[in-house]
């Protein structure tokens, strides 16, 4: 009889051991898969499409989504009227017209990308791989600033991106947002419009407006939003070629115009902080 209870006991034991045991494996199988979904999530979080358009910023991944502006996107300042109404009807962010000329020269391969400045229309295309893994798909076209031709001219030629600052030194006390590093001896930077300080309100006047002129000290300046497009897109190593042609015929996504009581902030920088344009 006691062994016919102590064997019960065993059992119930057993019973209650393993349910336990399943309890936990349920658990932490939640757990982990919990764990991967944040991972992800956070993966996610790196690259920057839940707060922007596809046409501000896109990462190859990412190619199928839509091209028109969310009514998100649009700027609540009345001030900033044309920043919403900007956004382009027809980008070219989603191109795959084949290059026409051959400014696709000795490319290595190894970026997903290849930049062609076309000093001519003052526009900077990147080229995607395409199926062959060549640069033949036009996926994304800029309005930019070269050197001014007869003081300072942007010398053409297959450069690098050699490194990438934050704040880059344009020169003597003017700064370039989100700049690549192309030429260190020719003090090169594809950038921002200059800044007076390392600050996001204190864009030098006129730089802005003068984009898609040739009036840079030498440098390629751009808008903050296409600015960082290329700084967070184009990894070091990528191929910069500068050629005095005209670019393909593609729209730009055009500027926004600026604001005076909105000082020197760059109506495109949605990503500083306080920035009016973006209230």
């Amino acid at each position: 009889m006691y062994k016919k209870k102590n064997d019960a006991k065993k059992i119930a034991v057993a019973a209650i051991s393993l349910c336990i045991v399943v309890a936990s494996l349920s658990v932490f199988t939640v757990m982990v898969y919990n764990g991967k979904r944040n991972f992800n999530d956070k993966l996610l979080d790196t690259i920057p499409m839940g707060d922007v358009t596809y046409s501000d910023y896109v990462s190859p991944s990412n190619q199928s989504l839509p091209s028109e502006t969310s009514p998100s996107e649009s700027v609540s300042s009345q001030d900033a009227a044309g920043s919403a109404e900007s956004a382009p009807n027809d980008t070219s962010s989603a191109a795959t017209e084949p290059v026409k000329e051959n400014f696709i020269l000795n490319p290595d391969y190894k970026s997903e990308f290849y930049l062609v400045v076309y000093k001519e229309s003052q526009t900077i295309v990147a080229y995607q791989k395409d199926a062959n893994g060549e640069y033949t798909k036009s996926f994304h076209c800029m309005q930019c600033s070269t050197g001014a031709p007869d003081t300072t001219p942007t010398k053409e030629g297959v450069y690098r991106i050699e490194r990438k600052e934050k704040w880059a030194t344009l020169a003597e006390k003017q700064y370039g947002q989100y700049g690549c590093l192309i030429s260190k001896e020719e003090n090169y930077y594809i950038s921002s419009v200059p800044y007076s300080k390392k600050t996001a309100w204190t864009m030098i006047d006129g730089g802005y407006e003068n984009i898609g002129k040739p009036v840079s000290g030498g440098g390629i300046q751009l808008c903050a939003r296409d600015a960082y497009w290329i700084y967070f897109n184009m990894p070091k190593g990528t191929q910069v070629n500068v050629v005095n042609a005209t670019g393909p015929d593609f729209k730009t996504q055009s500027l926004p115009k600026r604001v005076k009581k909105n000082g020197g902030w760059d109506p495109t920088d949605k990503r500083a902080n306080g920035n009016p344009y973006f209230d």
